[in-house]
């Protein structure tokens, strides 16, 4: 593999943990309280709306997204990136690496949760599910985030916390590195990754022996 130009990070449970932030959100929305086991098979809608959607079983409305956005940004202010990722995203600005986000949140609710603490600033660019045809573990929205960061595929990792991250790495043709911190780390089969990292400076190490 080529060395490393770039990297594309999923966003949740990757650079902050929106877990806790999320349910307090659609619980809001829906007007009762949400449970992980209610969450789960509906997670893979992408979209907030279309989460909000199917929970209620009915098209969500304005008012009902709106809620959901709202009660997100609220939460979200309450939670910290995860321990240096904030540093790890300065080296890499600094040793002239491009950044870039791919996840499966909508832009507004990236924009909610990458502009809580300013993580925005530190990536050239952001794809939300909602630029793209479907979410991961669907390529497209890596894919798209390689193509405007104007690199290879086979010079960018891509770090991520979920087994669909993994998947959606290989597919894309890019180096698969899993957020070992992250909310969904647990579940990825090591074997599935090209990488494994324990801590966000691990990261360094990889992209210096590229």
């Amino acid at each position: 593999m080529s060395p490393l130009r770039a990297v594309v990070f999923d966003q949740d449970g990757t650079l902050i943990d929106t877990f806790l932030p999320a349910l307090t959100a659609y619980s809001s929305a829906v007007g009762r309280t949400i449970t992980l086991a209610e969450l789960e098979p509906v997670a893979h809608l992408g979209a907030a709306r279309n989460l909000v959607s199917a929970l209620l079983g009915r098209e969500a409305t304005e008012a009902e997204d709106d809620r959901f956005h709202e009660a997100l940004a609220e939460a979200v202010r309450g939670i910290d990136p995860y321990p240096g990722v904030v540093e790890l995203l300065v080296a890499l600005r600094d040793a002239g690496v491009r950044t870039g986000v791919a996840t499966n949140s909508d832009g507004r609710s990236a924009a909610v949760v990458l502009g809580a603490h300013g993580l925005v600033e530190h990536f050239d660019t952001v794809v939300t599910v909602d630029l793209v045809t479907a979410p991961k573990p669907d390529p497209a929205s890596i894919m798209l985030a390689v193509s405007r960061l104007g690199v290879a595929p086979g010079e960018v990792a891509y770090v991520g916390d979920a087994p669909s991250d993994m998947v959606a790495a290989r597919v894309a043709g890019v180096m698969g590195v899993a957020a070992g911190w992250g909310h969904q780390a647990g579940a990825i089969d090591p074997a599935s990754t090209d990488h494994w990292l324990d801590q966000p400076a691990d990261l360094l190490d990889l992209i210096a022996g590229g």
